[in-house]
């Protein structure tokens, strides 16, 4: 297997299910991992942004992440992808998650630029190279509006040199940049270059992305797929109109502006009878008022929902 296939294709960056009381609850999560095996998907990520890694604890992320791989392998073998979100303020406490997931039959991990502190190009590439000297096939996950630490194409281009760095995952929302790592990219055939901006899926597979990392394929997994599979054989037409259903799905963020879409997309997926509404403090539920919106907001979506064999419950 290319490492490569690893970020290629669809990621779901998987939401953290969670009991009453703020637990994950792996067992919770059987409707949302059998509706995206039907929907075509192949590969997770767990404990990323949606997943709220940053507010779980080690012994939690290890013990979710461990059920959730081991189910998600049962209904998606043998072609199931899974890899772990481990993020760190700094280096110490980043690897402190790589090592807890060490008996966890993961295909990678994922690893943010450290945050709160800014970091020198230097010191950013030693958090990375550690990283990826525990042994684990490492994914870069550029994601500068949660870190404050962007990572320039200097920094992209030295990380394509390690051999246990297989692939970038881009939240940067530059299109300019995106097409310059995927250009970088090119000179190292076992490296992928994913896009996580929801509305900017087609134009990145134009560019030469090699993976989608959308939010909204836990709505609509079924349609991240084709969108996929029309921009990569170069059906640009038919990944355009697909790219406008993924715009209306993520609209639904909108209705909780400057804020995270957890809670929106957790919300959402419970309308759907797909996962609880739970999320970790400091997140707040919807108010009685946001929950009426998001139900008439996910009310209609109904014709892109039923094609994904979903509807309001």
């Amino acid at each position: 297997m290319s490492s490569k296939t690893l970020v290629a294709g669809v990621v779901v960056p998987l939401v953290t299910v969670m009991d009453r009381r703020e637990r994950p609850d792996a067992s919770g999560a059987d409707p949302l991992l059998e509706h995206l095996a039907r929907g075509g998907i192949t590969t997770l990520l767990i404990a990323g942004t949606n997943g709220e890694g940053p507010l779980l604890d080690i012994k939690g992320m290890q013990g979710y992440a461990a059920e959730v791989t081991k189910r998600w392998r049962e209904l998606a073998s043998p072609s199931a992808r899974v890899m772990v979100a481990a993020t760190g303020a700094g280096g110490r406490e980043t690897m402190r998650r790589i090592e807890a997931l060490d008996a966890v039959d993961l295909d990678a991990v994922v690893v943010l630029a450290p945050f709160y502190f800014r970091h020198t190009e230097d010191e950013l590439l030693a958090h990375f190279r550690d990283a990826a000297s525990h042994g684990r096939p490492v994914v870069v996950y550029n994601s500068p509006g949660y870190t404050g630490n962007p990572l320039p194409a200097s920094v992209v281009r030295r990380l394509i040199d390690e051999p246990g760095i297989i692939g970038l995952k881009d939240n940067s929302g530059d299109t300019a940049q995106f097409a310059g790592f995927c250009e970088l990219a090119r000179g190292r055939p076992d490296f992928g270059v994913a896009q996580g901006i929801e509305r900017q899926l087609d134009v990145a597979l134009r560019l030469g992305a090699a993976g989608l990392v959308p939010g909204v394929a836990m709505l609509a997994p079924a349609l991240c797929v084709d969108l996929f599979k029309a921009g990569q054989a170069g059906d640009h037409e038919t990944a355009t109109a697909r790219q406008r259903d993924v715009d209306r799905l993520a609209a639904l963020f909108g209705l909780r502006p400057g804020a995270s879409g957890v809670v929106v997309m957790k919300t959402a997926l419970h309308l759907l009878g797909l996962c609880p509404p739970h999320a970790a403090a400091p997140f707040l539920p919807c108010t009685d008022s946001e929950f009426t919106r998001m139900r008439d907001a996910v009310s209609g979506l109904d014709d892109l929902l039923r094609r994904e064999g979903v509807s309001l419950r």
